[in-house]
Order: C-alpha cells, then structure tokens, then sequence
C-alpha cells in the first residue's frame, strides 16, 4: 500500500502548476547546521529509536516548511495517543506529517477506519501532533510548529490542537497569545475538512531536537532573556518519583548525599511552566534522570553544570544543552533489580552514589 502516502512537497509538486508552487509550499531553516562535541562522563548508550550523532563532523538538519492544501483534511486516530494524519482530498495522506512509529498502524489498520469528515469553513492551521500530553514533544514539535506558521504569513483562521487538558498546555498557548475562540480541538475520533490545510512540518522529523526551536521557545517563554535568581534553587534535582516508568530507584539514598550537597529535589509536573522557567534559569547546578522535566533546560544560562543520569538514553536534550552552552556530563547507571523486560527506555534505574560523589568532587561541587 506505498501508494497510500506521499510526501507533502511531492504531492503539491504533482497538483500544482510549477508557477504557483510558491503560493502553497514555503521552506525555512534550509541551511541549519551544528557540530556536536562529545559531552563529559560517561559514554552515551543511545535507545534504539536514536540515529548516533558523529562527534566533531558537521550535521545538517533537513529544512523545515509549510504547505498550504486545498480541501485536505485532519483526522485524529481514535486509538493511542495523538495518531494525526492529514489527508490530501483523495485520501492519500502525507506521510512526513506523521510520527514514524505510527505508519505501520496506519496502513494496515486505520486508513480502512477514517469516518467521514465534517467540513469546517475557512483555512485551519494544524498544530496537533503525537505527544501532545508529554512535555517535550508539546513545547519541541506541537509550539514549534506554530512558529512556522507565524513564519509563513498564510492567514488563519483556526489553529487545530489536541485536547487541551492539562494545565502546562493552557499555559503554554496563553503566552503564545492564541486567542480562545481561534482554537479548535481535534478529540480522538474527529476528522475535519478545510477549505484549506495548513501545514507546518514536524521539527522532531527535522532532527529530533532542532536549533531553530529551542532558539524561538526561548525567545517566547524567556522573555528578553531575563533569568530568574532564586538562591534556593541554584543546586536542583529533577525527580521522577510521580512517572511510571524510569524512576531512581534508589533515589531516596541518593537524596542523602544531594541534600548535604545544597540540592533542592523538585517534580516539574507538580509546577506551573511559569515556576519551572524560573528555577531553571536560576540554577547553576542540575542533576537528572533522562526524561521529559529536562526540556526546562532550554530556559537555563549558558554554562550551567547538567549530570544527566541514564541506562540507555534518548538524545533531544544533550543536543539542547550544545545549542545552549551547557556544561553536560552524563553519566551511567544501572538498572533496578528485578530487572523489567520492558523496553529498555522504561527501565528503572540505580545511581552508584559512590560515584556521582567522586563526580560531584570533580566538577567542584562541595
């Protein structure tokens, strides 16, 4: 069934007169580059999802764009979380408007699923994408696509959301300064036809973390680059204690030695985005277990010291702390008798106190 998906440039390339082609498709960010340096400690065991960054060789992230479609459509999967499709008129879908781990469903399960569609007038900007109720994906590809939209000058009328149920995604789209009756909310189920789609592309699909991003959600949600000096917080330690999956399991003796050492313990999840920016641009000194509370680091100085603590891990936010300047340092653990047959990604986790002390000493952390 490969002729069920395409991808959006060619679909356009195929429907549309080779002079209108810049009317509907605009491309930015068509020359990002970076040069990853291996971070300290030590050497990163990268889950199986992640293609290796090569160290100290020059990456180019694939350019990001907006495609404008005439009556395509939206459709949110009524299964899993977050299963967006967009659709060209003759239901052919797109196929890099979708989270890759999703294609397989889709086309041996779901495309013989879509229901009809409910026509809506105007033009919808879709913003609506997979994990939308994690944190990283939210702020990284659901927040970054509306900055492509900003970039493209296509006019909206509705800008299509995943459910907006928890309070860090209300926050979130109030500073952005989405007004309430512009938003509309694609529910699992639903699937809505526009006189036109907008489309920005995925950043995640661009490179998993990408500059462009992490640069505009700093600019929108650190205004002017004003950091926040809490004394209370420069020593911080993210817990996963309210997580169900990649906990410390041993945290509670970790927590021991960190005390002594000025650390402060806190659970992203239980602050608004507002205090989280602020504890994190005032901390000098973070400590973490992979996971979605280190998106905060985005909001943090240049030059702060981040212990990141892993079994295998995932490379979004070492790639942010490059971006930023951050001093980072991962660091190995074990993983937590009984060991889980879960994917490696939701194990538990054991930290070597031992040997965080011995790190600690050398980063000059009394």
């Amino acid at each position: 069934m490969t002729d069920l998906y395409i991808p959006t440039k060619d679909w356009l390339e195929k429907t549309t007169a080779t002079s209108n082609i810049h009317d509907v498709y605009k491309e930015f960010y068509t020359n990002e580059t970076v040069t990853y340096t291996q971070p300290k400690g030590d050497l990163p065991e990268w889950v199986d999802w992640v293609s290796p960054p090569k160290f100290g060789e020059n990456h180019k992230f694939d350019k990001s764009y907006v495609a404008k479609i005439e009556n395509g459509s939206v459709w949110m999967c009524d299964r899993g979380e977050g299963m967006v499709y967009a659709l060209a008129p003759e239901h052919t879908y797109f196929q890099d408007m979708v989270f890759h781990l999703y294609w397989d469903y889709f086309e041996k399960v779901a495309a013989a699923k879509i229901p009809p569609a409910s026509a809506c007038h105007g033009t919808l900007g879709v913003l609506a994408w997979a994990g939308h109720t994690n944190y990283w994906h939210w702020l990284h590809d659901t927040l970054g696509r509306y900055h492509l939209l900003q970039l493209s000058g296509f006019k909206i009328d509705k800008y299509v959301l995943p459910p907006l149920t928890l309070p860090f995604q209300r926050e979130t789209v109030e500073i952005l300064g989405i007004p309430e009756d512009k938003i509309l909310e694609l529910t699992p189920g639903k699937h809505l036809k526009a006189e036109y789609l907008i489309l920005p592309s995925i950043p995640f699909n661009a490179g998993t973390c990408v500059q462009w991003t992490v640069k505009f959600l700093r600019d929108t949600f650190l205004k002017e680059k004003r950091y926040t000096d809490l004394d209370c917080f420069e020593r911080i330690y993210i817990s996963r204690e309210d997580a169900g999956w990649r906990k410390v399991a041993n945290e509670s003796k970790l927590m021991e030695l960190l005390t002594k050492k000025g650390f402060k313990k806190m659970i992203p999840s239980a602050l608004t985005v507002k205090e989280q920016i602020d504890i994190f641009s005032s901390a000098k000194v973070i400590i973490s277990p992979n996971g979605a509370g280190l998106t905060n680091l985005m909001f943090c100085q240049s030059g702060t010291k981040v212990i990141q603590l892993f079994t295998s891990t995932s490379d979004e936010f070492f790639k942010m702390g490059q971006y930023i300047g951050l001093d980072y340092r991962f660091l190995k653990c074990r993983n937590a008798n009984p060991v889980s047959k879960e994917h490696e990604v939701l194990k538990n986790l054991v930290v070597d106190v031992k040997k965080i002390a011995r790190v600690l000493e050398e980063e000059g952390i009394d």
